[in-house]
This record gives structure tokens, C-alpha cells and sequence, in this order.
């Protein structure tokens, strides 16, 4: 239990200052990371002991995430993200120039990040641990193929497939993470940062490494499109809210004159009478928004659904149709260069999934 002053007492001891520090080392190393942050933060002793010991503290944490990040080097991007996820957040409401100034900063961290060695990114803050645990179910829930494939190859006592070599889920977790950092960066709701800064976003996506290849045969057993997942997911969505709201009402007798009235109501630009362009431009703005805007869709009830995805698509599509149709015209174009810096290779079989990929992303 953490110990916080009374409220109300100007004057309030610290009840692990009396204690030796051994016995505060131990105290924190029993602790959460959330516990162990509380826990800092109300109390100096304990502080100013975590802060002489923080490797020895953390490590028994790190050790374990690592099992599944496979270098702790990532933790420093894991942080980034979600720091970007509290700016925007905290910013909610505000002006596009005002979260550009905020979220600058943290882009620039990335490239410089980017730029040091991997011995140079070991040294992990509390911060650090606690936000790369906070994101691995999202990580572990987005790389989760089907379910008969799910429960054939997962252990009881892991979240991971078991058979998912750790270099593989390693390299799917920086994929997962240099996403959700690029889409904090450069997009926002339904806007766009830094537009007026030409090819940033490619500088950005290639300031990281390549990522290693992988034997193809165990790469076509698990995601190896780091985004594939979300825009099935959405499809699911949507095509189980256009079964409950069809668009054209079969075996329906018609009143005289209600046929000419609801043809009338089709010629509306709205969710339900959507065109395949606005469809595919629809959820490419959703995808833009990330995992956490997937999995707040699919927790929402059946009514609720209807509505918000109403609202949504007059706010992404509705409001922004010449935007719509200007990206409808190289929509191709628009998949590739964002997918193709988020795909896992095969040793074999690069060249010849490229050339699959562009032929996919141009008939989508």
C-alpha cells in the first residue's frame, strides 16, 4: 500500500525515511510499475532510493517485457508513443499549430533516437517501463492472427502465439510502435501536421533501420503486413452494421409515391449511401487514428455503433469531399507509400512480395 500526506496537515513525515535503505530497496522491488511510480511520488526516501538503484530495481521488469520485445531498446520508443498519445489527449480542442509545437519536440527525440547506437538506448526510465507494459496487449492484440490459427499455436501461460519466434514479434512490436508514433505525429483526428513541411513524413519513416528478414515459411504464418490488421477488422465492422442497416429495403411493397421520395433520400452523401471510393477514403482516415480508434469502435454497443460511425464519417469524408476525391485518384499510390514501411520480409521471396504488394494495394 503507498503511504500520501494527509490531507490537511501542513506537516507530514516520511514513514520510509526512518527505514534502512535495504528494506526500501526491497519495498519498491515488491511493488507494480504504476505501484512503484505512486510510490516514488509521495514519498522522498523512496525517491532518492529508486534513484540510486533503478537498474537494479527495474530489472527484474525489464527482463520480463524483453521476453517480449525482444530489445529493451524499444522501450525509449514505446515511451515516445505513448507520450504522444498524453499530448494529444491533453490537447484535445486545441489549434493545429498548437499540438504541432507540442508533438515537435518528441519527433525530434525519434530522430535522434534513431541516430545513437543500440548500447546508447539501454539506459530505460520508470517512465520508459511502465508505458512499453501499457502498450503490449494493443501490440500482442494486433499482431493475434485467426482464431483457429489463435488457439492452435498459443501457449496457456502467454499471450503470444507460442511459435511466434521472438525476432519476429521483436520486429512486429517496432513496426507497431514506429506507427502509432508517425500517425501521433502527422495526423490528428481527421487533419494533418506539418503539411506544409514537404516529404517529412518519408524523412521521418526513413530515419529508422530496415527491418531484418525472415524465413518465409514461419512469416507466412503470422502478420507480416504490420497494418493488415486493422483494416479487416474495420471491414468486419462495417459490413456487420450495413446487415443491420441495409441500404435498399428487399421485398418491401412500396406506397404510391414513396418510391420517388426515398430515391430522392439516396442522392444524400451520408454513411449508408457511401460509394466504394468513400468507403476505401473512409477507412484509410481511420486507419490513420490508429489502433486505440479500432478498438474504441469495437467496444461500442450496436447502437451507439450506428451513430458514432454516422458522425465520424460526416466529420472524415462529408466535410472533406474534395479531399476524398483528390486522394481517390491515387489511392494506390496513397497504400504503398505508407504500407511499404510497415511490411516484414521473407529472405526469398522480397522481390516477388513487392511486386504482389503493389499489385494488391492498387487493385484495393
Amino acid at each position: 500500500m503507498v503511504f500520501s500526506p494527509p490531507s490537511g496537515l501542513g506537516l507530514w513525515r516520511d514513514p520510509f525515511s526512518a527505514l534502512p535503505p535495504e528494506i526500501n530497496i526491497q519495498i519498491l522491488g515488491y511493488l507494480s510499475l504504476h505501484d512503484m511510480q505512486s510510490a516514488i511520488s509521495c514519498s522522498l526516501m523512496l525517491s532518492r532510493t529508486f534513484t540510486s538503484n533503478r537498474r537494479y530495481i527495474l530489472e527484474p521488469h525489464l527482463r520480463e517485457l524483453q521476453l517480449s520485445y525482444g530489445d529493451i531498446s524499444l522501450f525509449h520508443l514505446a515511451a515516445a508513443a505513448m507520450h504522444l498519445r498524453e499530448l494529444h489527449s491533453k490537447h484535445d480542442g486545441d489549434t493545429i499549430s498548437v499540438l504541432e509545437m507540442q508533438v515537435e519536440p518528441v519527433m525530434d527525440y525519434i530522430l535522434r533516437l534513431n541516430a545513437k547506437t543500440i548500447e546508447e538506448r539501454r539506459n530505460i526510465s520508470l517512465y520508459m517501463a511502465i508505458a512499453a507494459k501499457d502498450l503490449l496487449p494493443e501490440i500482442i492484440d494486433a499482431f493475434t492472427t485467426g482464431l483457429k490459427i489463435r488457439h492452435r499455436y498459443q501457449s496457456p501461460d502467454s499471450l503470444w502465439p507460442a511459435k511466434a519466434p521472438l525476432g519476429l514479434r521483436a520486429a512486429f512490436t517496432d513496426g507497431f510502435l514506429r506507427f502509432d508514433c508517425y500517425r501521433s505525429i502527422f495526423h490528428y483526428k481527421g487533419q494533418g501536421l506539418f503539411q506544409e513541411r514537404a516529404c517529412i513524413k518519408d524523412d521521418f519513416l526513413n530515419s529508422f533501420p530496415p527491418f531484418p528478414n525472415f524465413d518465409d515459411k514461419i512469416l507466412r504464418m503470422y502478420p507480416y503486413m504490420i497494418l493488415g490488421k486493422i483494416r479487416p477488422r474495420y471491414h468486419k465492422i462495417m459490413k456487420e452494421l450495413d446487415s443491420r442497416h441495409p441500404r435498399f429495403g428487399r421485398g418491401v411493397v412500396w406506397p404510391k409515391g414513396a418510391w420517388k421520395k426515398y430515391l430522392a433520400t439516396t442522392d444524400i452523401i451520408n454513411y449508408r449511401n457511401r460509394t466504394t471510393d468513400q468507403h476505401d477514403y473512409f477507412v484509410h482516415r481511420l486507419l490513420l487514428q490508429g489502433y486505440p480508434k479500432l478498438m474504441f469502435f469495437e467496444q461500442l454497443s450496436p447502437e451507439t455503433l450506428w451513430k458514432t460511425m454516422n458522425e465520424e464519417f460526416e466529420e472524415l469524408v462529408v466535410s472533406n469531399l474534395e479531399d476524398c476525391q483528390a486522394w481517390t485518384a491515387y489511392k494506390g499510390f496513397h497504400y504503398y507509400n505508407l504500407h511499404r514501411h510497415f511490411i516484414l520480409w521473407g529472405y526469398k521471396r522480397q522481390e516477388r512480395d513487392n511486386s504482389a504488394l503493389n499489385r494488391l494495394l492498387f487493385s484495393i
